[in-house]
């Protein structure tokens, strides 16, 4: 039999030991040439060096042309306002007076504008943002305001449960995270007891690292079905042109509503049995009311309508308290609704929008605007 040269190179006329590499392949084996077509070690690190840099440049390039899209780009940084303001643009071409309503999910489901337009000579738009408490309606005034929105009745729902003084930041500080704010807006929630360090923290990851900070706003944009609901973007996407939106199920079963009650229950009861509002949530709406005063805005605050069922969970003095802490033409429509006119105690079903809506024009918009 002839002998493989291979086996004679690699081991001196001796079969290599099992394990051991040919020459075929180990093409650096000293006086051994690489094979036809194989590139030597060292051109392939530096190809894949000189990729892995272009990769690393471009993400950086990326993310700091998007923190700054994201910084100028409401839209893109804060979806749940931008939405709404670009539904708001063709109201100001009207030329009628516009009433406009700030709140949280309750005004979105409420403040049935299209319904208020057919019987007023206004143009009329819900801003109503889930979870916002008077901190979010500042930012959200600020914002409508320096971009040249003037509303001729501006609206602002007073949710009592965001007044609560917890002895630190505002409830409402669980949801407004800075990575919807702007710079400058930072000072605004830090002014109102938000925690600056984590502030300045999470609106720098927005900036700096944005695609990832800003991952569930990109998110909504594409697929937002892919995201539960609490990390969803996409409320003001479903709103009508005047902002409202309503549930899906209008029909809701008892059983079904007595099941939602009990998660609102969870949710409120211990926070109004002893209903104390004050500290920085009530700082932020005296200064909303001061910034519709500078601005000559005329402004009305609105307590929301609620069952029966929800009222029952305030405890002793928390009506006194409350009362103690906002003007006194607040407009209180707490009992303006029967229970079934809600989905959970406190979120309207359409019909309950309706008769809101339709009392709140009778009542406080046809004198606004006579």
């Amino acid at each position: 039999m002839g002998t493989d040269p291979s086996n004679v190179l690699a081991s001196g006329g001796r079969k290599p030991a099992e394990g051991t590499l040919s020459p075929r392949l180990a093409v650096s084996h000293p006086g051994c040439a690489p094979s036809a077509g194989v590139r030597p070690p060292l051109a392939k690190t530096a190809r894949a060096r000189r990729a892995v840099l272009w990769a690393a440049g471009f993400a950086v390039a990326f993310n700091l042309a998007l923190g700054q899209v994201a910084e100028r780009y409401v839209r893109l940084r804060d979806p749940l306002y931008g939405d709404k303001r670009v539904k708001l643009t063709p109201k100001l071409r009207d030329g009628k007076p516009l009433v406009l309503m700030l709140g949280s999910s309750r005004t979105g489901l409420a403040f049935h504008g299209k319904r208020l337009e057919a019987t007023y000579p206004v143009a009329a738009f819900n801003y109503g943002i889930p979870a916002a408490g008077p901190v979010t309606q500042l930012v959200t005034l600020d914002r409508l305001l320096a971009s040249g929105v003037r509303p001729s009745l501006l609206l602002v729902e007073v949710l009592p449960a965001m007044l609560q003084d917890q002895g630190g930041p505002p409830r409402e500080a669980g949801w407004l995270y800075a990575d919807r704010l702007t710079s400058a807006e930072r000072a605004t929630v830090i002014r109102h007891g938000f925690p600056a360090a984590a502030v300045n923290k999470r609106w720098r990851e927005s900036v700096l690292f944005p695609a990832y900070a800003l991952r569930f706003q990109l998110m909504c944009r594409i697929n937002p079905s892919a995201l539960p609901w609490p990390l969803r973007f996409d409320w003001s996407r479903g709103a009508d042109e005047c902002g409202y939106g309503s549930l899906v199920d209008q029909t809701p079963e008892p059983a079904d509503r007595a099941r939602r009650f009990a998660q609102t229950k969870a949710e409120y009861e211990a926070i109004l049995r002893d209903y104390r509002p004050g500290g920085p949530a009530i700082a932020a709406l005296r200064e909303l009311l001061d910034r519709c005063r500078d601005a000559g805005v005329p402004v009305r605050l609105v307590l929301m309508p609620e069952s029966g069922e929800f009222r029952a969970l305030y405890g002793p003095g928390a009506d006194a308290r409350l009362a103690a802490v906002l003007p006194a033409d607040v407009v209180d429509a707490r009992e303006w609704l029967p229970d079934d006119a809600f989905n959970d105690g406190h979120h309207m079903l359409a019909r309950g929008a309706e008769a809101f809506t339709d009392r709140l024009g009778r009542e406080v918009v046809a004198a606004a605007v006579k």
